[in-house]
């Protein structure tokens, strides 16, 4: 496979950056947890519920205490909360506010948030209440929305719920599906622009998977050229951020393809890459470094045992 002259310019970047790849490890030290078990008020076209049923369920304030309380005490370092979103488009955490107040006094835990859209007052009070980082999917075409989440919500939402979330947290971090419109690019470059506005210390960018049982399942996903390509514009755009290829994204007969296209476009994360990939970065004159959390969380933040040559 051939590196394009944009994937040398943006690898070459990376390499500026930090001859440093992290390979990451979520389980067991850095659980998924859904405060609404496999529930979902939408039907997305990308998900259908399907992802929810690989998380913790904790469906009570007290249970996701409990939960976290014995993960801790287990060694991990840190928990990323999600769920299914309610009809406005947004994880209904407002219920467990006090619960996640909780374990982040009593645990210390690295508390992230997949939050969705947000109001106002919700971002304000998970900022309060301890949630160090909010995973924001961040879509960039009105009709992608429409297509794919059902709701009446447009970019200008997303863009609001982004900065709303930028002065409520200490971290934020835009997730950008590449292929989010049935298999097209559409949104994803708008949706660059957009993350540009917060200036973001990290960026993930995710791969639309053709799951059955969702209502995506036929269609053909991006080629490992077109990811390439929009990661090596996303490496352009944000040169001084931490750049991941993250956990959704195909798992078949194309992965180590996508996945060394993402290498050369200068990532210097991936969520369990395969050997195939970790030999390669090695060969590109990367340090392979293993990473034991959640591919959009600051190292430096989640204890220094968390990470190790591999």
């Amino acid at each position: 496979m051939m590196a394009t002259k944009i994937q040398h310019r943006a690898f070459s970047i990376k390499l500026k950056r930090g001859p440093t790849f992290f390979s990451c490890y979520p389980h067991p030290k850095f659980q998924t947890i859904s405060i609404t078990g496999d529930e979902c008020a939408l039907n997305c076209k990308h998900c259908n519920r399907r992802y929810l049923r690989h998380m913790l369920p904790c469906l009570t304030p007290d249970v996701l205490f409990t939960t976290c309380l014995n993960l801790a005490s287990n060694g991990a370092r840190g928990v990323l909360l999600s769920g299914g979103y309610n009809s406005e488009g947004y994880v209904p955490f407002e219920p467990f506010l006090d619960s996640i107040e909780r374990v982040k006094r009593e645990t210390g835990l690295f508390i992230s948030a997949h939050t969705g859209l947000v109001p106002g007052w919700l971002a304000h009070e998970l900022g309060r209440v301890g949630v160090d980082l909010a995973d924001f999917d961040l879509i960039g075409d009105d009709e992608t929305i429409k297509l794919v989440l059902g709701i009446d919500r447009t970019v200008e939402d997303y863009r609001r719920s982004l900065h709303v979330l930028k002065h409520s947290l200490p971290h934020i971090v835009p997730h950008i599906c590449i292929g989010l419109h049935a298999g097209e690019i559409k949104g994803e470059r708008a949706a660059l622009e957009f993350a540009a506005e917060i200036n973001p210390h990290a960026l993930v960018l995710l791969v639309l998977v053709p799951t059955p049982g969702t209502g995506f399942e036929h269609i053909t996903e991006p080629s490992p050229a077109e990811v390439g390509e929009l990661i090596a514009e996303a490496r352009l755009k944000f040169p001084m951020a931490m750049l991941a290829l993250g956990c959704m994204r195909p798992r078949d007969a194309g992965r180590v393809e996508l996945e060394l296209q993402a290498l050369r476009s200068g990532v210097d994360r991936m969520e369990v890459p395969s050997e195939q990939t970790i030999e390669a970065a090695r060969k590109l004159g990367l340090r392979v470094l293993r990473l034991d959390a959640c591919c959009s969380v600051p190292s430096e933040l989640t204890g220094g045992s968390t990470w190790s040559s591999m």
